[in-house]
């Protein structure tokens, strides 16, 4: 068994999807994807520590660290493979991509979803109380139910904390270019990561950095589930084609 991923396709693998949650999110997020996805697409998704089946687990201090692992632990494959990230996941796809290409398995896409980059400096301090996390998460979350149980809640603050903290950490002022095209997916109604930001994470490719208008806000992930799903199937067939 292999602790950082789990894998799921419908047919005969075609092309690999890697994928990576936001901050404090577990494999749940992307539970439903395979069977809205093309046939033939390996999803994997990663297993964080400090959440789901690794909630004994510490979270690791940096992302840096937890790309480095996640980098050891993806099985190989002749496969095309897909990398995408949503918001800290982003950070983390972006730094698994980079020490897949150092060790000569480049990512064929790398999708960054929802994030700054790399070399932008995180913006205003994240609440620094449990009780001012608690509020900002549940104004940012409305659908998000596990958020509401207070019980759960206190339970997985924790890793919530952890993660947020290893993005605010998170900065490469001069971030290694990646030799392979790079889409960036942003909300229409994000109010926290800016249009010029976005722009940005040009500088983080050689290669073609196409930046695409999903609807929703920050976590469009969730609440615009559809939309997502079928960007990320055309994505992935442009990849195999």
């Amino acid at each position: 068994m292999n602790p950082w991923y789990s894998r799921s396709c419908d047919g005969p693998p075609r092309i690999r999807l890697c994928a990576l949650p936001y901050a404090g999110g577990t494999a749940a997020v992307f539970k439903d994807w395979v069977a809205a996805l093309p046939s033939g697409v390996e999803l994997l998704t990663a297993h964080l520590p400090g959440r789901g089946d690794r909630f004994a687990e510490p979270p690791l201090a940096t992302l840096e660290d937890t790309a480095e692992q996640l980098c050891q632990a993806l099985p190989p494959s002749d496969l095309p493979t897909v990398v995408l990230g949503h918001s800290m996941g982003a950070l983390l796809g972006y730094e698994l991509s980079v020490r897949l290409t150092a060790r000569g398995r480049a990512p064929s896409l790398l999708i960054a979803a929802a994030c700054r980059p790399p070399h932008v400096a995180p913006g205003d301090a994240s609440p620094v109380t449990e009780d001012e996390l608690t509020t900002a998460l549940r104004d940012e979350r409305p659908w998000d139910n596990a958020l509401f149980d207070e019980e759960l809640m206190q339970a997985v603050l924790p890793t919530l904390v952890a993660d947020i903290a290893a993005g605010d950490r998170y900065h490469r002022p001069r971030p290694p270019t990646l030799d392979l095209p790079l889409k960036v997916y942003f909300g229409a109604s994000d109010d926290g990561t800016d249009w010029q930001t976005t722009l940005d994470w040009r500088a983080c490719t050689d290669r073609d950095c196409e930046v695409v208008v999903m609807p929703g806000g920050h976590y469009f992930v969730e609440t615009d589930r559809a939309a997502v799903l079928a960007r990320v199937a055309a994505d992935l067939e442009a990849v195999v084609a």
